[in-house]
């Protein structure tokens, strides 16, 4: 078999091979990449492709890098194969966000990627050395088989494939070297001053003189664990499903969970709260996950964890959120009102008419006569100050004094409070003012319902027409 029949061979059976339709090539002009190149050019009609590339300039490595752009633009001119060149400022993005050039090259380079190529599929070189190398790095970095599961052949989502992964690097150079095909030399892959050079050129080799199948069978230990992961995950998502507590967001009864899936469930949350936040995720470390497990087994107390995301337990049940509030004060508004980051409001309006007439002899928490609303009514944050005559009463109470009794500490911080020119008429989980409560003449309810948000598929809105927002309701 030649060399060029093995790797065609590679990539028609890979798991990462480009299924149809548009395939955009990462194409960096190195040996990998350019293999990948004009390996998926070889067998465009067999995979029934339309291919195209895409080069990212990230701005570092001066006229190496216009070298690296002129080649990429010759080879594609020469295949007839279109494509886009993108730069970016790595250095800029590394210094606003404190992070190493590897890593901000690597951010800036996928984000290029998927900008540059809305449709189908994104193809990059990886092969076997580097996810040979990927299990290693994190081995020596004590990770968990999340870490050890390697490089998968395809994202999550699917727009990112990698058809090389099953060839290893002596395949790409022999292939390249078969069909008469340069290409260029990125000379920081020579500086073993990072880390995973080391590992490339010092110990793979140690490995393979070891064991000549090292790298495959580091790849199938990769594919076991990410079996094992995947069930495991699955197990931690019916965990998070059957323990969470939508209006509250606290996690109830994951102590009685093995720890397994209890950290699977921390990564979970912290990664919700900074993504609400709109922070660039990165894994909790395996210091922080465990000081949530010991919390949550100690049943109370508050820590914190990365990046101003804390953890609090309460009578056994764990919170993992972040205190922020987004607005000092927001008007209502009809359907969703986001005063906090992470918990959300819904407001909803209706006739009567179309409720029992029964409603006015409850004692509702959470549905108020809208008519006997006086001006604009806001949400804020409790104050010490204020106070609310809860049905049935004759006098007005503290609020704080009433969330004390009814809430749970770490929920506290971020209940729905609703005011209206006379004072507070609504308190989320204590109830309604007493002269807001729905009765036989009520025409129409307001209904309120507060609850966690899980991801920023609900955006804030409120800073859109606010000074409106009244009239809105008003025109109902």
């Amino acid at each position: 078999m030649t060399a060029a029949e093995r790797l065609h061979s590679l990539v028609l059976n890979s798991a990462g091979a480009p299924q149809g339709g548009v395939c955009t090539a990462a194409f960096s002009g190195g040996a990998d990449s350019t293999a990948l190149l004009c390996c998926l050019y070889d067998l465009r009609s067999s995979l029934g492709i339309t291919l195209r590339a895409v080069h990212v300039h990230h701005g570092i490595r001066g006229a190496e890098a216009d070298r690296d752009a002129a080649f990429c633009a010759a080879l594609c001119e020469r295949l007839g194969i279109p494509l886009q060149t993108v730069y970016v400022d790595v250095p800029r993005y590394a210094a606003e966000h404190r992070l190493s050039y590897e890593t901000a090259a690597r951010m800036l380079r996928y984000e290029a990627l998927r900008q540059a190529a809305p449709e189908g599929t994104i193809a990059t070189a990886h092969h076997a050395d580097d996810n040979a190398e990927t299990v290693l790095f994190h081995l020596l970095r004590g990770s968990g088989t999340r870490g050890l599961c390697g490089i998968p052949p395809r994202s999550p989502d699917g727009r990112i494939i990698r058809p090389l992964l099953d060839a290893e690097k002596a395949d790409i150079l022999r292939y390249l070297q078969e069909i008469g095909q340069d290409f260029v030399e990125d000379g920081t892959n020579a500086d073993d001053s990072a880390s995973r050079n080391r590992i490339r050129h010092r110990l793979l080799p140690l490995l393979k003189t070891e064991n000549p199948a090292a790298l495959r069978h580091i790849s199938r230990c990769a594919a076991l664990l990410s079996a094992d992961d995947a069930l495991l995950s699955l197990q931690a998502d019916a965990a998070y499903d059957a323990c969470r507590d939508a209006a509250g967001g606290g996690m109830h009864g994951l102590a009685a969970y093995p720890q397994p899936i209890r950290m699977r469930v921390f990564r979970r949350l912290i990664a919700e709260t900074e993504l609400l936040h709109g922070a660039r995720h990165i894994d909790p470390s395996f210091e922080n996950l465990s000081a949530a497990d010991a919390l949550l087994n100690t049943g109370c107390g508050r820590i914190s964890l990365s990046r101003d995301v804390y953890a609090e337990a309460y009578a056994g049940i764990l919170y993992i959120r972040r205190e922020a509030v987004l607005h000092e004060s927001l008007p209502l508004q009809t359907g969703p009102n986001r005063l906090f980051a992470d918990r959300l409001c819904m407001a909803e309006i209706s006739e009567t008419a179309a409720l029992s007439r029964n409603i006015h002899k409850s004692d509702t928490k959470s549905t108020l006569d809208f008519d006997m609303i006086i001006g604009r009514p806001y949400f804020r944050v409790i104050r010490g100050a204020d106070r609310i005559r809860l049905p049935g009463r004759d006098f007005r109470t503290a609020l704080k004094k009433q969330v004390q009794r009814c809430v749970p500490p770490p929920e506290r911080r971020s209940l729905y409070a609703l005011f209206d020119e006379c004072g507070c008429i609504f308190c989320e989980r204590v109830g309604i003012a007493q002269r807001v409560k729905p009765h036989a003449e009520t025409r129409r309810l307001l209904t309120l319902s507060a609850f966690a948000v899980l991801s920023e598929e609900t955006k804030d809105t409120s800073g859109k027409g606010v000074s409106d927002t009244w009239e809105k309701i008003a025109d109902y």
